[in-house]
């Protein structure tokens, strides 16, 4: 039946196993690492780097990563050759509806899932939205790893870092994580012991660089 194997392939049914599933939204169980990288660098830039012994971050805009759900078998080799691999940060915005917020979850463990069990050191990427959000955005990730985390879009921004803030907390309760990385700028947080490890945001710091160039030849 062509229109089956097409359908299976669209939505990866292919990849999904049922008996390593965690929680009433059947999450994908990403199993914990303690690994830690010495540094990251964006999915964008994995085809065209040379530099392996970093990690592979999705920090980036979805559309940039898109294609390791639609295409996850091309990019294996790929990711192979790095030090470790982030999953999928798809985007939980507050106003998405639930289920697309579901939906992105399942998407990231599942593409863990399948790169861990290729042989890839995977560190999974934890996200969440509004407290409704805790009763799935943490399932699927073995406690007592390393998960990998964001400052992007909270530093200016409040709510945003009272919403950020608080799913730390429940984050280090429910997982109990050995780490936690951070990509982007730092925020002043109690972290309960947890050791942090902070990672800059270059699109950022280059921004910055090039900037400061420009201002130096403007003033020149």
């Amino acid at each position: 039946m062509p229109g089956r194997e097409l359908t299976i392939k669209k939505y990866n049914l292919d990849l999904y196993v049922p008996f390593e599933t965690d929680g009433p939204f059947e999450m994908p169980v990403i199993k914990k690492t303690l690994h830690i990288p010495k540094e990251l660098i964006g999915f964008n830039e994995a085809i065209s780097s040379k530099n392996y012994q970093s990690g592979i971050h999705m920090f980036i805009d979805d559309y940039q990563f898109e294609r390791i759900w639609n295409t996850p078998e091309r990019y294996v080799n790929i990711l192979k050759q790095y030090d470790c691999v982030l999953t999928p940060d798809f985007s939980l915005y507050m106003d998405m509806p639930r289920a697309m917020k579901v939906w992105n979850i399942y998407r990231s463990r599942l593409i863990g899932q399948y790169l861990q069990n290729l042989g890839i050191c995977v560190i999974p990427t934890v996200s969440w939205a509004e407290r409704e959000t805790y009763t799935f955005c943490f399932d699927g990730i073995e406690p007592g790893g390393v998960v990998a985390i964001s400052t992007i879009g909270c530093i200016k921004d409040e709510f945003a870092r009272s919403i950020w803030k608080d799913g730390v907390d429940y984050m280090i309760d429910k997982l109990k994580p050995t780490a936690i990385l951070i990509y982007g700028q730092s925020i002043e947080h109690d972290f309960n012991g947890t050791k942090v490890i902070y990672y800059k945001n270059k699109v950022i710091e280059r921004a910055r660089k090039h900037g400061r160039q420009r201002s130096e030849q403007w003033c020149q």
